[in-house]
């Protein structure tokens, strides 16, 4: 079996509740949304040739032809493993697009997905290998599809259909704009599935300041349904990693 990767490398995961840990990236092609802040635009697309890390950490790269099979790929992230690498990090793109090839990895080392959440069927077919859920939810002014109300019931359905077997998390971006009436459909989606699964709400990284605030408003919003909210930023941008 083959997928189209964009990259694959070992860096520091940025962002969520793991934020810190070490992890080999690999990057799908392919996504079916079109996020305003998106800042791997260039994953959206299939292209004909991947990155691969040759030294872990090293940011020094070269170029291997797509679609990439399962077993140069597991190939590949054994030579980027490191003693302190914790997870394979399936991101994109949409990894879920991608699900009937993660499923045939069977990767000695732990799965962590980043998802947008966008394909409860697909999500179905990994529940059982996935130890990490990133799940995203999308709030109106990101822009990311003509039809939120769908998606936003197919990242419930994702969310719920994760957090039967994996350790599960939700991931929002803030924008300036962003209020506590954008908020509210996905509090309470969230609550609705598990008061406890935590809730990170990421400032947008970009020159578009947020200020304090209004970061503490929103978390005060969603504290009185959910019980772990969090503001955590992009960390790996501010330490300048991929």
């Amino acid at each position: 079996m083959q997928a189209h990767i964009e990259e694959v490398f070992n860096s520091i995961q940025g962002e969520g509740t793991h934020a810190g840990t070490r992890q080999v990236f690999v990057r799908f092609q392919q996504c079916q949304l079109h996020c305003q802040y998106c800042d791997t635009p260039r994953s959206r697309q299939v292209t004909y040739s991947c990155r691969i890390e040759k030294i872990p950490a090293t940011g020094d790269f070269h170029t291997v032809k797509n679609p990439v099979s399962r077993d140069y790929l597991i190939e590949t992230i054994q030579k980027l493993w490191s003693p302190s690498t914790r997870h394979i990090s399936l991101t994109g793109g949409e990894p879920l697009i991608q699900a009937d090839f993660i499923r045939e990895l069977n990767a000695e080392h732990p799965l962590y997905l980043e998802t947008n959440s966008g394909f409860p069927d697909e999500a179905r077919k990994l529940k059982d290998v996935i130890a990490v859920a990133s799940c995203d939810i999308k709030l109106p002014e990101h822009d990311s599809t003509r039809h939120y109300d769908d998606l936003l019931k197919n990242e419930l359905e994702t969310i719920a259909i994760f957090n039967e077997s994996a350790e599960t998390f939700v991931k929002i971006v803030v924008l300036p704009e962003t209020t506590k009436g954008s908020l509210s459909s996905a509090v309470n989606g969230i609550a609705s599935i598990d008061r406890n699964i935590p809730l990170i709400l990421q400032p947008v990284t970009s020159d578009r300041r947020i200020h304090a605030g209004k970061l503490f408003e929103l978390m005060d919003f969603a504290g009185e349904k959910l019980k772990d909210v969090r503001v955590i930023p992009q960390t790996h941008k501010m330490m300048g990693l991929l």
